[in-house]
């Protein structure tokens, strides 16, 4: 009983915290236009859940450099996960397009960088790639998410093929990252936080020099990409069994 009643607490506390922070900081994020202010949210938002992020296998990359980084995609706690494991990277998101209207968030996501994506529109999917390619070229590292949407199941998705253009073309390294564990504490259509297990796991795969590859060469590294990432993710279930 008192486990139910911690977690009824912790996601009363939870939820009025997005509903009070989220107009603040999307306004604070339009006037200053500071990257600071996403981190600080997210940062927030894991402390008051008590989610541990455990680097389970491999390193942050060298600093000093942007990368695209490539991440399954589990739940919408990938994106704070990253948002703080990743903090000195400058990174920003690739995101629905529908997103960018929703009040103060949206705004404040635009008004940050952040790269609108419409998959359904093979114009406006271009249109995507060229502004990652001209974010990255100004020193912003990247977050991709290949399979498009969260997994419910937490197994890899087929992979959108049209990403890997982007380390490619804008002559960036590649990152693949693997989460395991965000999809046991907020699974996809859910708004109630499972707080029982708190602890997400990550894995960095080293990362992959974009010179090493053409834009022919996009279907072959989306395959190494999504074959790394299935194996590694098998090491981290095969861990827990």
């Amino acid at each position: 009983m008192l486990v139910i009643l911690k977690e009824v607490l912790r996601n009363f506390l939870l939820w009025m915290y997005v509903l009070t922070t989220v107009p603040i900081i999307g306004l604070l994020a339009i006037i200053t236009k500071r990257h600071f202010f996403a981190w600080l949210w997210c940062k927030g938002l894991l402390n008051i859940s008590g989610i541990k992020i455990n680097l389970v296998e491999g390193s942050l990359p060298p600093k000093g450099k942007n990368y695209v980084f490539m991440s399954n995609h589990q739940s919408q706690l990938d994106i704070p996960v990253l948002e703080v494991l990743l903090r000195d990277y400058n990174i920003r998101f690739l995101a629905k397009k529908s997103l960018f209207n929703i009040p103060f968030f949206g705004w404040g996501i635009r008004a940050l960088g952040y790269i609108p994506v419409e998959r359904e529109d093979p114009k406006e999917g271009l249109r995507s790639i060229l502004l990652c390619i001209e974010s990255l070229k100004k020193g912003i590292s990247l977050v991709v998410f290949p399979e498009g949407t969260r997994s419910k199941s937490g197994e890899l998705l087929p992979f959108k093929r049209a990403g890997f253009l982007i380390p490619i073309k804008a002559g960036v390294d590649l990152c693949p990252v693997v989460i395991w564990g965000t999809k046991n504490i907020l699974p996809k259509g859910s708004l109630w936080f499972k707080l029982k297990q708190r602890e997400v796991k990550v894995m960095l795969l080293p990362p992959i020099p974009a010179k090493d590859f053409s834009v022919r060469d996009k279907n072959f590294l989306a395959e190494r990409v999504r074959a790394s990432m299935e194996e590694a993710l098998n090491r981290i279930k095969s861990a827990e069994e």
